[in-house]
């Protein structure tokens, strides 16, 4: 029988518990959604970083900006974007930082969308030149971060991020990374670490590198491959070099590799007139095998026998062992 009174289940205090509950749920999500999207931009950065000569390639290839100011500005933008990231991961100025972080993939979803009107197939390599998706999966990715910022901000309205020494703390680790990305970002193609981000490796078949199809010729005999940049001019003392080699009684057969529009490999060949075998391969296959250019591999019966990285192989490089 009532009598008047409320329930447990409905009473004022439970009331509160339940929206205290449900606050603090949202408090957690919007932490890891801070957290989440501040290592998304960080691991992004860190890994456009290994090869900031392509980020900057991406990015004149939009034609928004020439290769000039391309080169120059690929470096600030990688620091900048992991910059942005360690702040949302370290709570420092979290709401200013989110809203920097939507701005920026706004900003890449537009650029990735232009591409696409402009019929642009290659994606901007925002995870870097060694991670391929396509355009539309590019926004769809940015739109589910943005979806992250503003769970962020919603459910961070009221935090103020790390105050006091843990605010002081913070602002050094943010200005420190910042700095350390950038001098990284710069110094990055001068440090050897092609071996640890392309699949070009002793022991490697053709079939593992994605040229078996390409390249047939490679499964059989002796081959010296040389992967080019025809629209760099020290690459006609390459050439000659390379010729050089061709010619050689006995030595490996030459076959050149480039990344080159059809129309920059005619141009170069109506230059150079190389008498090895020069051929285009697609941008993204291509890319896996180099970080710099130019880059050489010996193959022996559809296996790689070695790797020289810049200088072209002299003499001692060209002998082939026995099979693997």
């Amino acid at each position: 029988m009532s009598d008047g009174a409320s329930s447990p289940a409905s009473s004022p205090a439970n009331s509160a518990m339940r929206r205290s509950g449900a606050v603090r749920a949202l408090r957690v999500a919007a932490h890891m959604a801070r957290i989440l999207l501040g290592l998304i931009l960080v691991a992004a950065g860190a890994l456009k970083g290994l090869d900031p000569a392509e980020f900057a390639h991406q990015i004149a290839g939009y034609g928004i900006i020439g290769t000039a100011v391309s080169n120059l500005s690929a470096p600030l933008l990688i620091a900048f974007e992991f910059t942005v990231g360690l702040s949302l991961i370290v709570g420092f100025r979290p709401r200013a930082s989110t809203l920097t972080a939507i701005a920026l993939l706004v900003a890449f979803i537009g650029i990735e969308a232009y591409g696409i009107a402009q019929g642009r197939t290659e994606a901007c390599g925002c995870f870097g030149a060694y991670v391929q998706r396509t355009p539309q999966q590019v926004i769809l990715e940015d739109l589910l971060f943005i979806g992250f910022g503003l769970l962020s901000l919603f459910g961070l309205r009221t935090w103020a991020g790390a105050r006091g020494r843990g605010g002081v703390i913070a602002a050094v680790a943010v200005f420190a990374g910042g700095l350390l990305m950038l001098g990284f970002a710069i110094a990055s193609p001068s440090l050897p670490l092609d071996p640890l981000v392309t699949s070009l490796a002793v022991g490697q078949g053709v079939e593992d590198l994605g040229l078996a199809d390409i390249v047939p010729d490679l499964l059989e005999g002796r081959h010296l491959v040389a992967l080019i940049d025809v629209t760099d001019e020290k690459t006609f003392e390459t050439s000659a070099r390379l010729d050089e080699i061709a010619a050689m009684s006995g030595g490996p057969a030459v076959i050149a590799l480039t990344p080159a529009t059809e129309e920059e490999r005619l141009a170069f060949t109506w230059t150079a007139t190389p008498s090895y075998d020069l051929r285009n391969v697609d941008r993204p296959v291509l890319k896996r095998l180099y970080r710099r250019l130019p880059r050489f591999f010996l193959v022996d019966r559809g296996h790689v026998q070695a790797v020289i990285d810049s200088a072209v192989p002299g003499p001692e490089d060209l002998v082939l062992s026995g099979p693997l």
